[in-house]
């Protein structure tokens, strides 16, 4: 199963300047390029046209109408990059990365995200902190999209993804190998004060945006984290949630650690 929806030729879309840069920064097989002809050469553009001539990627210059009419986002900013790639990653090989890195694995679960956008986010915010691959169950829950890869501002094309069948049944795996789980929700502690083996892999979950972490999996982590807050608002959007918790993890692999 590809871990991409796709358009009819069967080819992955990628829309957005920043995104094609960084799409064509990374070592993604480009099948090819549509640009609008009455798009302005500005920077962003006159540099996805130079590492597209320097990787010997076609271009096919259309109509900005005819350009947006294949665009699933609206939003592609006069560019769409195609991708021949069906690759899907595994929780094998996000754990084969960190130990490449000489680093400590850490993997995300999305439980049931479902907002694309948050999807998006959460990865461009995962890529920055180092995680090394995130997983999102096959049902009820967000998959990468152009509209995902927009918000993510390119960051879905440098790290893992993969999509199972059952995030609590891979969690039970990876407690076999020795991975802290780790919940947020709202009735957690503090995770500023939490202690968190520092030598010990780790496996965040994150929770849907109405309903939070499974009650199961929250029986199950190990430890169950929640962000103090001192405001009026009562809870915080899931991406939003995910960037301080990844800073405070951050923090202790590097201050503690």
């Amino acid at each position: 199963m590809s871990r991409y929806s796709r358009n009819k030729t069967s080819l992955r879309q990628i829309e957005g300047r920043h995104s094609v840069i960084e799409t064509l920064l990374s070592d993604k097989k480009v099948s090819f390029i549509d640009i609008s002809d009455s798009n302005d050469q500005g920077e962003q553009i006159q540099k996805i046209l130079n590492l597209a001539k320097e990787k010997k990627i076609r271009i096919n210059f259309l109509s900005r109408k005819a350009l947006e009419k294949k665009s699933a986002t609206k939003k592609s900013q006069g560019v769409i990059l195609y991708l021949d790639d069906n690759f899907q990653s595994s929780i094998e090989d996000m754990i084969f990365l960190a130990d490449k890195k000489k680093e400590v694995p850490l993997i995300i679960f999305l439980d049931r995200v479902q907002d694309p956008h948050n999807l998006g986010a959460i990865a461009r915010t995962a890529e920055v902190f180092g995680v090394h691959g995130l997983v999102v169950p096959s049902k009820e829950s967000a998959k990468i999209s152009p509209g995902a890869i927009r918000s993510s501002a390119g960051a879905l094309e440098h790290i893992e993804f993969t999509i199972v069948n059952s995030i609590s049944k891979s969690l039970d795996y990876l407690k076999k190998m020795n991975f802290q789980i780790l919940s947020l929700d709202m009735n957690g502690e503090n995770l500023s004060n939490v202690d968190i083996d520092n030598s010990l892999p780790i496996a965040l979950v994150v929770g849907s945006e109405h309903d939070g972490v499974s009650k199961r999996i929250l029986e199950n982590s190990d430890k169950v984290l929640s962000i103090p807050m001192s405001g009026e608002i009562s809870s915080l959007n899931v991406s939003v949630a995910t960037g301080i918790t990844l800073y405070n993890l951050f923090l202790k692999r590097n201050i503690n650690g």
